[in-house]
């Protein structure tokens, strides 16, 4: 997973309040790693499906029959520079 993440690559989630969340912006290719792995093994989607979302590619992560999480990446010279992930469940209403 490093070698997909440019070394200053950054991290951001949006819970919006409600859902819990990281509160700063994380930077770093191998805490991104890191911390997505930990994130991972605490909760188990059911399905993940791709979609466009605001003109973007995303990933859209279900849980128990719901949208949890809309992921998008941006991509610069092969490698992931930016993760963004929204929680926020008044967001997601939308997708």
């Amino acid at each position: 997973m490093v070698r997909l993440l440019h070394p200053d690559a950054g991290y951001v989630t949006d819970g919006g309040g409600r859902v819990s969340a990281a509160r700063k912006l994380l930077h770093g290719g191998e805490r991104l790693a890191e911390v997505m792995v930990r994130v991972g093994r605490q909760w188990r989607p059911d399905r993940i499906d791709f979609a466009e979302v605001g003109g973007e590619l995303a990933l859209v992560f279900y849980r128990e029959g719901r949208v949890y999480s809309v992921d998008t990446v941006q991509i610069t010279d092969g490698l992931i520079t930016a993760y963004r992930r929204v929680i926020n469940p008044e967001k997601l209403l939308r997708v």
